[in-house]
């Protein structure tokens, strides 16, 4: 009855997952980033960004045009003023005005020579470039962290496959031993450790269970889906492996940080910081500007307007604004400014110096992980032969339990080792790129 009941739970437990596998979305590394691209609230946010600074250029360009104004008024007299005027030895009182005044005009303004505003707009291009470097930069770094999070995922289930199969050689040992205590051929001390052993197996299990189901939700996260979306990520880390092994660790010298991202938003600082030194100077600078007003415009002391009379009036003037005392300032902020670019040239070559300092581990990396690949591969044959020679030297009575148990040990360490150098090397990979600014 017992093993009835095992049977039909492992039957709808197999049911179950096959059920599962068929509702869910393949989803493999290249179409991860696809998706990250295009679903990531960062990359929107990025886009949004670059608009918004596209709108405030032409903003700002809208000044270069023409100004034109309306505008209309009306005034009631309640008491007209009075003027006293000596005519002929008398005084002699005079209203003045009237008691209805209605004015409409039109202004127009436009400037000729204004350089503070067109190193502005200047000053405007270059915000729109530096957002879109941003955009690029977050896109990078978008990509980086998805590879690294589906690394991650991988890495997590050829461990949990790792431990399946050790705990599979742990159940076969526990029932050969069983089999050879039924017998009389083994003690009950050692039927004892190996059922042990099985039981301590089951934790591990169960953590990689929760990392398995941990890390997917942090990669649809990433990729800027909801957790609940039934996705499966395919592909396994032994995919990675002829690209390992034909991996050739470029030199240092040969490697070039133009198109790192942080280098690129501080270039573009430095050369807007140099704008801003011409707004300075611009600001300091005669400015000539076009204005011109028509009116029409009518008076009278009855209510209807139409008995009125109107008058047109119009103007054309061209203004020149001189600043005399501005350059007592500007000399102080032109030195700011001075400062701010040094002090922006040091902070940028400390970062040159730092970044090549993450070149150079992460080559290490790489160099090291290649290095634990060849070794561990060669580990995890001779593991496997190991494991085979002590478990029929075990049924033959040749090896004790700890023998079986450190060759299945070792098997499995090799094993993990072998994953994790593949994992390591992947990531190494995709640190190194997103230093150098690869897309």
């Amino acid at each position: 009855m017992k093993k009835l009941l095992l049977f039909t739970l492992s039957f709808f437990a197999i049911a179950c997952f096959a059920q599962t596998k068929t509702d869910s979305i393949p989803v493999t590394l290249q179409q991860a980033i696809e998706i990250a691209l295009g679903e990531s609230p960062t990359m929107r946010i990025a886009d949004r960004t670059i608009e918004t600074k596209k709108y405030y250029k032409k903003e700002q360009i809208v000044g270069l045009f023409p100004s034109v104004s309306g505008s209309a008024s009306y005034q009631r007299t309640l008491q007209k003023q009075k003027m006293v005027m000596d005519f002929m030895g008398q005084s002699m009182e005079i209203e003045v005005g009237t008691f209805n005044n209605a004015v409409m005009s039109a202004n127009l303004t436009l400037p000729i020579i204004a350089p503070a505003l067109w190193n502005t707009i200047k000053l405007n291009s270059m915000d729109i470039e530096l957002a879109v470097e941003q955009a690029r930069a977050s896109k990078i770094s978008l990509i980086n962290t998805v590879k690294k999070a589906y690394y991650d995922v991988l890495n997590v289930q050829e461990s949990y496959k790792v431990y399946i199969d050790s705990y599979k050689l742990a159940e076969q040992n526990a029932q050969m031993i069983s089999d050879k205590y039924e017998q009389g051929l083994v003690s009950e001390f050692e039927k004892l450790r190996a059922e042990v052993q099985v039981q301590n197996l089951k934790p591990n299990l169960h953590f990689l269970i929760n990392a398995m189901d941990m890390s997917q939700k942090a990669l649809k996260i990433f990729i800027g889906v909801d957790v609940n979306e039934p996705m499966i990520f395919e592909g396994e880390l032994k995919d990675f492996e002829a690209e390992m092994l034909a991996a050739k660790l470029p030199e240092i010298k040969a490697l070039s940080l133009n198109e790192n991202s942080d280098l690129k938003q501080m270039d573009m600082a430095i050369q807007q910081l140099e704008r801003s030194h011409k707004i300075v100077l611009s600001s300091a600078c005669p400015m000539l500007a076009l204005s011109g007003n028509y009116q029409y415009m009518t008076m009278g002391n009855d209510i209807p307007c139409k008995d009125f009379n109107w008058f047109p009036y119009s103007v054309v003037a061209v203004s020149l604004q001189v600043p005399i005392t501005s350059w007592a300032s500007t000399n102080y902020k032109l030195k700011q400014l001075k400062n701010n670019v040094q002090n922006l040239n040091d902070s940028r070559l400390n970062a040159e110096r730092m970044l090549w300092l993450a070149v150079a581990s992460h080559l290490s990396k790489i160099d090291k992980a290649i290095a634990d690949f060849e070794s561990c591969s060669e580990s995890v044959r001779m593991a496997t032969r190991a494991y085979s020679i002590v478990q029929k030297q075990y049924e033959v009575g040749l090896a004790t339990w700890l023998d079986l148990n450190g060759a299945e040990l070792a098997l499995t360490n090799s094993q993990l080792l072998y994953y994790q150098s593949i994992y390591d090397y992947l990531v190494a990979q995709s640190e190194l790129e997103y230093v150098l600014g690869k897309n």
